[in-house]
């Protein structure tokens, strides 16, 4: 019989979905998997051959604990992964996992805030109620890893090195840049109210930097915002390979993945109520972090860094996207083994 994994990946933005596709993409190959997701762009994107349970954005805490609950207890699956949050998003596995006990439970271990730790009393929780915690190449600093059930992998992306398409493919297909014009690519890949601080940012780099090509990587069109100069791609990571430099956010998969196709990353660290961007930015060589400050200050610093690395650009430098090793695919073997 088929063995099936259910992935929780409750969380806005592209991030949780992302780590989950990531992970259940290869796992796919030879067992059944099922994503619990209430990211808004699951949508819009490819599925990557896993079911999505797709929780609507709109639908309140109370209606997506619900949801949650008649899935876990309705669905029949042989392994249980948790992104990031061991007691739910909302708080909704805190009794829910004690009952599952007999289903291996596996908690994906990201960066996470202490206060949050210490509130919710998360490491005996975690001792209780998790077979094995996986860390997907976030250090091994983090507040559980000293715990004897973890396991360290590198970063999860969504695509092995050899599956991304060249430079020179992506720039003529995708982004409507020719290979001699310098691209600069602002990624906004978090919330749908940063949205339109990333158009402002992206035109302003345009008017700026008026010798470069300039484009934005969202799912949706910000408003009033020149339609030439919108990308909507998945998966990001295509974008990000064939651009010179990247402007967005340092989240998980923004910054894990511009590290693994070698293309500087110039972030703003988000406000996050759970996750630490700026703590990831200045722990990452790749990473310009532009500290937080009034917007008109951050774009003096974006301005200067930008020029900086822009003169560091090669023009027409290998169009083939270097090795990386891909972390979802130890991942996949750690979880078989729980």
């Amino acid at each position: 019989m088929t063995k099936t994994w259910l992935i929780y990946a409750l969380g806005g933005g592209w991030g949780h979905l992302t780590r989950a596709l990531s992970l259940g993409r290869i796992a796919a190959t030879q067992r059944k998997v099922k994503i619990i997701t209430n990211s808004p762009y699951a949508q819009q994107i490819d599925n990557e051959g896993c079911f999505i349970y797709l929780i609507p954005g709109n639908a309140g805490v109370s209606e997506t604990c619900l949801q949650v609950r008649e899935i876990l207890y309705n669905t029949s699956y042989d392994r249980l992964i948790i992104d990031t949050f061991p007691r739910g998003l909302g708080g909704e596995l805190a009794d829910i996992l004690p009952k599952l006990d007999h289903i291996p439970q596996i908690l994906i271990h990201r960066d996470i805030n202490p206060r949050y730790v210490a509130a919710k009393k998360l490491r005996s929780f975690i001792i209780e109620n998790f077979d094995k915690v996986i860390v997907p190449g976030e250090g091994e600093d983090l507040p559980f890893c000293d715990l004897s059930m973890v396991h360290h992998t590198a970063p999860w992306l969504i695509r092995n090195s050899w599956e991304l398409p060249d430079r020179v493919t992506t720039r003529s297909r995708i982004l409507k840049v020719d290979q001699s014009v310098k691209t600069i690519l602002v990624c906004a890949a978090g919330k749908t109210s940063e949205l339109p601080l990333f158009g402002e940012l992206a035109l302003w780099l345009q008017e700026n930097f008026p010798n470069c090509a300039v484009r934005i990587l969202a799912p949706t069109c910000p408003s009033e915002f020149p339609q030439a100069l919108w990308v909507s791609h998945h998966p990001g990571i295509e974008c990000l390979a064939a651009a010179d430099i990247v402007v967005g956010g340092a989240g998980y998969n923004t910054v894990y993945e511009c590290a693994a196709v070698g293309v500087p990353l110039v972030a703003l660290p988000l406000e996050r109520l759970y996750d630490r961007q700026e703590r990831r930015a200045d722990k990452s060589n790749w990473v310009q972090n532009i500290e937080n400050a009034l917007f008109e200050e951050q774009l003096v610093h974006i301005y200067t860094t930008v020029s900086l690395l822009l003169d560091q650009v090669e023009i027409g430098k290998n169009s083939s996207v270097p090795f990386y090793i891909n972390g979802a695919v130890q991942a996949v073997e750690q979880i078989e083994q729980t």
